[in-house]
């Protein structure tokens, strides 16, 4: 059974991924150059094996893209900005942690590193707008009392940030 806490974040997440699953319309803003008010998110490709990351960051990216940067979605053919985007790397590894000989060693605390390349592309300038080709999203989580997925949740808003924040920068 999953603590109280872990529970409400999934409902939460869930929520919202309903709650913005057709809504898919953009207007301009968000600190990008006038001309871009459009923008096409294809899935995210993925080469971990956590398969879940692909559904999970292509719906962020798509939240992102019309609530942080301002920007309606649309068909490729039609879109001022695509915005592409590859999983190249996962990671959880133990952060703080008792091991003694002879006994079990007991993991407080973990963190889930995310790593990916991204391309946002200017189709009516036909250049790269902003490229990473290592953006990474860190979230932590304690092993004792949540489930992984809430490291990785955290982590996925991290990167997406990121993503918001680099594509930003250069305008």
């Amino acid at each position: 059974m999953l603590p109280r806490s872990t529970n409400f974040l999934i409902a939460c997440s869930l929520v919202a991924a309903l709650a913005s699953g057709g809504c898919y319309g953009f207007s301009g803003g968000g600190g990008l150059p006038s001309h871009m008010n459009t923008a096409f998110v294809p899935p995210v490709q993925n080469d971990t094996p956590r398969f879940t990351l692909t559904e999970r960051m292509t719906q962020s990216l798509l939240d992102a893209v019309r609530s942080k940067l301002g920007l309606q979605l649309a068909a490729e053919g039609e879109a001022d900005l695509i915005v592409t985007a590859r999983i190249t790397r996962y990671s959880d590894i133990a952060l703080n942690f008792d091991s003694r000989e002879g006994e079990t060693t007991q993991v407080f605390q973990r963190r889930i590193t995310i790593t990916a390349e991204v391309e946002i592309f200017d189709t009516e300038l036909e250049e790269m707008y902003w490229s990473s080709r290592s953006v990474t999203g860190v979230g932590e989580y304690a092993p004792e009392n949540e489930q992984e997925e809430v490291g990785e949740i955290i982590a996925l808003d991290n990167l997406t940030q990121k993503i918001v924040d680099g594509a930003q920068s250069d305008w």
